[in-house]
C-alpha cells in the first residue's frame, strides 16, 4: 500500500462532513457530537495557528465584555465542550458512574455548528456538506430562535410568552 498524504484541514473536513452527513440524515446522533468535535478540535488549532480567532475566542471576548473575569480560552473551550458532552463521549474518568443524561438532539446541532463556525471562516461555505447543512437549517430550525440566514446583524425574537 502506499500512504497518501493529508493535511489537517482535510481531516477536519471529512470529520465535519461525516457528522452532517449523519445528522442530516436523522442517524447517530452520538457519532455526530464525536466526529464534529474531533473535526473542531483541528479547525481550532489551526484558526490559532494562523493567529485568527476561533469560535471559542469569540464566546470568550463576549464572556469578557459582560464581566467575565479570570477566564481563558481554555476554560472557556472546556465549557463549551463539557456543555455539549462532546469529551463525555470520548472518556470515562474512573470515578464516572457509567451513565450520561444529554439532550442529544441539541448537542449535536450545536456540535456541528461549532464546527462549522470555524470551518467557514478557514475554507467558506461553498463545499456540498455546508451548503446541505445550511438548507437543513432553513427547512428545520425556527428563523425566531435561529439565525437561519446565517445575518451578521441578526438578533433573536424575545418570546411572546
Amino acid at each position: 500500500m502506499t500512504n497518501k498524504v493529508y493535511t489537517r484541514l482535510e481531516l477536519a473536513a471529512n470529520q465535519l462532513e461525516g457528522a452532517v452527513s449523519l445528522f442530516v440524515a436523522g442517524r447517530d446522533r452520538f457519532s455526530v457530537i464525536t466526529l464534529a468535535g474531533a473535526a473542531d478540535v483541528i479547525l481550532s488549532r489551526i484558526l490559532i495557528n494562523k493567529g485568527q480567532k476561533n469560535f471559542t475566542e469569540s464566546v470568550l471576548i463576549s464572556e469578557i465584555e459582560q464581566g467575565g473575569t479570570d477566564l481563558t480560552r481554555e476554560v472557556v473551550g472546556k465549557g463549551i465542550n463539557d456543555t455539549l458532552f462532546i469529551n463525555h463521549l470520548k472518556h470515562m474518568d474512573d470515578d464516572d458512574d457509567g451513565y450520561i443524561d444529554i439532550e442529544l438532539e441539541e448537542c449535536a446541532l450545536a456540535a456541528i455548528l461549532k464546527a462549522l463556525a470555524n470551518y467557514v471562516v478557514l475554507a467558506g461555505r461553498n463545499d456540498a456538506f455546508v451548503q446541505a447543512f445550511l438548507v437543513w437549517v432553513k427547512l428545520n430550525l425556527d428563523p425566531k430562535m435561529y439565525n437561519v440566514d446565517c445575518d451578521p446583524n441578526w438578533v433573536p425574537q424575545k418570546s411572546e410568552v
